[in-house]
């Protein structure tokens, strides 16, 4: 997996992520702390510790357990997350709110993919010659108040850490050299991205996003197999 990333700033602020991604490609994590910004390389720290502990050792234990209806790298980002919500959580929220922490981690194996969400950024699916696939959505609050009008600051509606436990989205999917992987935190997904045509790249995907609403900030990463 490699990643190409872009942020789109304006006088609305959204704090920028921080990515951890393997040297060999097997493993990225996309953590953006609401709060301390520390907290987000704790998370992927975390979780990309747990996942190499048990790629090489299947034996690995896990204070949580299996899903049997998750694959085994599903699995494992799951319990990964889990222990960084633990330890963010008991840490540093357990008192008084510090911080959240909005994370997706993505794994790959052979022709596997997975994943674990809780919160931004969307993940979605381009494959040639189909339209795009949201694969998982990440929507916040700003979304719910522009009912009422006029652009909102990013508000998350999901954060690991803040919480004993967390509602964590996971899947997996076979993935081919050509797919490519739309990462995107904001606040809405413009109507033109679904139709467009021809490649994507981080211009044309900034483009549509810049032309749908030029206020509202945004991160991008475009992840590819090749």
């Amino acid at each position: 997996m490699r990643i190409q990333e872009r942020s789109y700033s304006s006088k609305i602020f959204r704090p920028k992520p921080y990515l951890h991604a393997e040297a060999d490609g097997s493993l990225l994590v996309v953590a953006t702390s609401w709060g301390q910004p520390e907290h987000a390389n704790l998370v992927a720290d975390e979780i990309a510790k747990y996942v190499t502990a048990a790629k090489g050792d299947v034996e690995v234990t896990s204070p949580f357990e299996f899903l049997t209806c998750l694959s085994d790298q599903a699995n494992h980002l799951r319990i990964g997350m889990m222990i960084a919500n633990d330890i963010l959580y008991r840490g540093e929220n357990k008192a008084e709110y510090v911080s959240g922490v909005e994370v997706l981690a993505i794994a790959r194996s052979g022709e596997e993919i997975a994943w674990a969400q809780v919160g931004a950024p969307h993940l979605l699916l381009r494959r040639e010659g189909r339209p795009l696939v949201p694969l998982a959505t990440a929507f916040d609050h700003s979304f719910e108040l522009s009912l009422k009008g006029g652009a909102s600051a990013p508000l998350p509606s999901r954060l690991l850490g803040v919480e004993p436990t967390s509602n964590i989205v996971c899947g997996d999917l076979r993935a081919g050299d050509k797919d490519l992987l739309v990462l995107l935190a904001s606040s809405m997904l413009p109507q033109s991205l679904w139709t467009a045509a021809g490649p994507l790249d981080l211009q044309a995907v900034t483009r549509h996003l810049v032309q749908e609403d030029p206020d509202l900030p945004f991160w991008l990463g475009l992840v590819d197999f090749g």
